[in-house]
């Protein structure tokens, strides 16, 4: 008899959410990671005082992923405050203004109803072929007002990490559109949720136990473990080595069934390559080159007032930064949950992308290129000039968990079962999904959990998931 049913490997989104609903589904469920904390990609860190994310996290889920998930669990995900507006920085004038300045004639109005209502009148199904379509070029076909394509161009700089801001693939950025304005009659929806990540993270782990599962931290997979193209379980570092010359065989822990989360760049270290077909190794290798293609320069500042655009609840962005003509947004992090900073301060959470991978890892020039952004910073919000608290974050890996380039969306990405492998998945954002971030995450795990169950989990046959 097998140890487990299902063995899933990562506890960030993806694994939590997919040992939650097998584990409340009677599935016996191990959720192994070698980190000691949850959250993977999505944790958050003490520094100083202040609750610090690996990037700038928020949730994207009107209402069908994540938040539905939890309620199958028998959970609320309580929604914080939301954005409304959003002010946008003119490089010509050098000034803050609305967005809804871009579109506020009769006509322009018009034009973004039409725009809206050829979205809704597309199929899902419809959107999946528009993988290799920028979404420029689909914009272009339903509407001439460029105050209406600068509404699409600033909400997908928050969500977008391509060289250009205008350069992503329209099927992704479409998706989550269509997604928003059905459920929320917005063209985008974000929020922070109540009690910060790390309850989010909490409460799915609390599902996995309270339903049987065992959650293990700390703890590496060292390989898959397949048999005639099934798989038998996994193997991890046996417990009880304490020499250095000390050798131990592995430990291998039983179950039929296995999903990693490990993106696409760490996937064949726990997966042997020759258990799979050439073409979908190949898939892997080439998409995980070109993670270091673009990387996110993330700034956390504090300062002892306020400094609001247009209201301190909303995300700021901008499409030409005034040096270096990069895109980026910033957002006040206290104003969606005070606990994040001590009593009297407010943090602000800042992000640009980064090109030039051939010097993506050279010290020196990341160096540069974060003081070339601080004095963006100072520029756009003099009052940002002298911050109580500051700290730089380079990332590299979340850069395919949110829209992307033509051509490096859905069907070019790998497929979340893998082929030729009887009961192997793989619920990661970087492998074929939809959404943006965590929420995508989300979904990506619901897609394995339902093909192993081999039904649709209500409520979330309601909503719309990859």
């Amino acid at each position: 008899m097998s140890d487990f049913d299902v063995i899933v490997i990562g506890a960030g989104a993806a694994g939590l959410a997919s040992a939650a609903l097998l584990a409340k589904e009677g599935q016996r469920v191990l959720l192994i990671d070698r980190e000691k904390h949850l959250g993977g990609r999505g944790m958050a860190a003490d520094d100083d005082g202040y609750k610090l994310n690996l990037g700038a996290h928020l949730l994207e889920d009107p209402g069908s992923g994540l938040t539905r998930i939890f309620e199958h669990l028998g959970m609320t995900l309580g929604h914080g405050p939301s954005n409304t507006d959003m002010p946008v920085w003119d490089h010509e004038l050098k000034a803050w203004g609305s967005i809804r300045d871009r579109y506020s004639q009769a006509g322009d109005k018009d034009e973004l109803k039409a725009v809206i209502q050829a979205l809704l009148d597309t199929p899902y199904e419809e959107l999946d072929r528009l993988d290799d379509l920028p979404m420029r070029t689909w914009l272009g076909k339903h509407t001439k007002s460029q105050g209406v394509i600068d509404l699409f161009e600033f909400i997908t700089v928050m969500e977008c990490m391509t060289e250009n801001w205008w350069d992503h693939a329209a099927s992704d950025n479409l998706f989550n559109r269509k997604m928003h304005y059905e459920e929320r009659r917005t063209a985008a929806y974000s929020f922070w949720p109540i009690g910060g990540w790390e309850k989010l993270f909490d409460d799915l782990r609390n599902a996995v136990v309270s339903n049987g599962g065992v959650v293990e931290l700390g703890r590496s997979v060292s390989q898959v473990l397949i048999e005639d193209g099934s798989v038998r379980g996994v193997s991890v570092p046996r417990i009880g080595a304490a020499l250095r010359n000390e050798i131990f065989h592995d430990e291998e822990i039983r179950a039929p069934r296995v999903i990693s989360t490990l993106p696409v760049w760490n996937a064949l270290d726990v997966v042997p390559a020759s258990q799979l077909p050439d073409w979908y190794v190949n898939q892997i290798r080439t998409l995980a080159e070109d993670r270091w293609r673009v990387s996110y320069a993330h700034l956390s500042i504090a300062t002892n007032e306020p400094i609001p655009v247009i209201d301190r609840q909303e995300i700021s962005t901008w499409l030409h930064a005034p040096i270096s003509g990069t895109s980026g947004f910033m957002f006040e992090q206290t104003a969606l949950d005070p606990s994040v900073a001590p009593e009297g301060k407010y943090l602000y959470v800042m992000g640009s992308m980064l090109h030039k991978y051939d010097r993506g890892r050279d010290k020196e020039f990341v160096r540069e290129k974060f003081e070339e952004f601080e004095q963006e910073v100072e520029i756009m919000w003099p009052g940002l000039k002298d911050p109580v608290f500051k700290r730089r974050t380079y990332v590299f890996d979340p850069s395919f968990g949110v829209i992307q380039k033509p051509g490096l969306v859905g069907k070019f990405r790998p497929h979340w079962k893998a082929p030729n492998i009887e009961g192997l998945y793989f619920a990661s954002e970087t492998f074929q999904s939809r959404g943006i971030g965590i929420d995508r995450a989300a979904r990506a795990g619901l897609s394995c959990v339902e093909d192993i169950l081999g039904k649709r989990l209500w409520p979330l046959e309601m909503g719309w998931r990859y």
